[in-house]
């Protein structure tokens, strides 16, 4: 299975100056964990981090008494790790182990922003290849069971 099959699509990003309290409401009502940090740039905007729900927590309101006025960037992680679209799940989780991340940004041949992978992306996926591998599973015992043994066997 390759990444570009199962990240999300949804790119949501503020810039670095948006106030952690603003970013904090965007990331509850589009229901995200982490949202991109760009900046303008003539060719665009680019991606030059990525700010988490624990990145506020942590470093947001546990060093600033006040979420109206500190800032994206005084708590985001610089730059992004990024993962071609096509590469398969198990290069994306070496990434992600190696790195100590729970998510990826995903690109493609231009380099260009396409997604974001996460960790439950992954699972997800997975879980459900499990699952169909399980109802395979499931099918063969429940017909090895069904089947009786002719009458004239005996042990």
């Amino acid at each position: 299975m390759r990444v570009d099959e199962i990240c999300s699509r949804r790119i949501v990003h503020v810039s670095a100056s948006t106030t952690l309290q603003t970013a904090a409401r965007l990331m509850r009502d589009q229901s995200l964990r982490a949202l991109f940090v760009t900046e303008p740039r003539v060719s665009g905007m680019r991606v030059v981090g990525i700010v988490t729900d624990r990145d506020m927590v942590v470093h947001g309101i546990a060093d600033h008494d006040d979420c109206t006025l500190a800032t994206v960037a005084e708590v985001m992680t610089h730059g992004v790790l990024t993962i071609q679209g096509h590469a398969v799940i198990s290069e994306a989780l070496r990434t992600m182990l190696g790195h100590g991340l729970h998510r990826l940004a995903v690109i493609d041949e231009q380099q260009r922003l396409i997604g974001m992978l996460t960790l439950d992306d992954t699972i997800r996926a997975m879980g459900g290849e499990w699952t169909l591998l399980a109802g395979i599973l499931g099918r063969d015992r429940c017909s090895e069971s069904t089947s009786q043994a002719p009458s004239y066997l005996t042990i």
